[in-house]
């Protein structure tokens, strides 16, 4: 990579970390471009050669946390010996990954917009089409006829883990992420072995 092209990766880097740390504390909705390349600093124009508008790098900072999320997932399934053990894992995996300070702080100030790039992501959307493939071609959920339902299952089961968390953080009661995986795990090891 030439020093031009590194140069380029360092500003785009820099500029979503000061997006993530902005993003973080302030929320998607109270960060503008100015604050971004006035953390950064660099000139206005410049962050449109990288991004073109604040959602475009919110997208990019989530797609990169999709990305570690998707490694922890491909793990899960390569330690998995049953169904059971494949989803707690892969739930217990993404509540670790989301409970880390920054992280839970960031999809808490964020919680709509997470929501929203949870079903666009490309990653998250590959994931789900994997799923999907994988119940369909696994056969033995009697009650799934359709295959309308092992996508909708499919769905259920990358977009639960971001929901259950973000209820539970809101709760009044405390949940380890064991029992967070495990009730998931066990809810849907039922409807996969019905």
């Amino acid at each position: 990579m030439g020093l031009r092209q590194q140069n380029k990766e360092r500003i785009r880097e820099a500029l979503m970390q000061q997006a993530l740390k902005l993003f973080t504390t302030r929320g998607v909705e109270n960060t503008t471009v100015h604050d971004i390349v006035e953390a950064v600093g660099i000139a206005r124009g410049t962050f449109y050669n990288y991004f073109d508008d604040i959602d475009a790098v919110f997208e990019a900072v989530v797609h990169q946390m999709n990305k570690q999320i998707k490694k922890v997932l491909d793990s899960s399934r390569e330690q998995a010996q049953t169904v059971y053990d494949y989803l707690y894992l892969s739930f217990k995996g993404y509540f670790d990954f989301v409970s880390r300070k920054e992280v839970k702080k960031f999809y808490l100030a964020n919680q709509s917009y997470v929501r929203k790039s949870t079903y666009q992501s490309p990653i998250l959307l590959a994931l789900i089409k994997d799923l999907n493939r994988d119940l369909r071609n696994r056969q033995a959920i009697p009650s799934f006829t359709e295959k309308h339902e092992f996508l909708l299952l499919s769905i259920m089961l990358v977009g639960s883990p971001p929901e259950l968390f973000l209820a539970a953080q809101q709760s009044a009661m405390e949940f380890s992420n064991e029992q967070l995986a495990a009730f998931l795990a066990k809810t849907f090891d039922k409807v996969l072995q019905a």
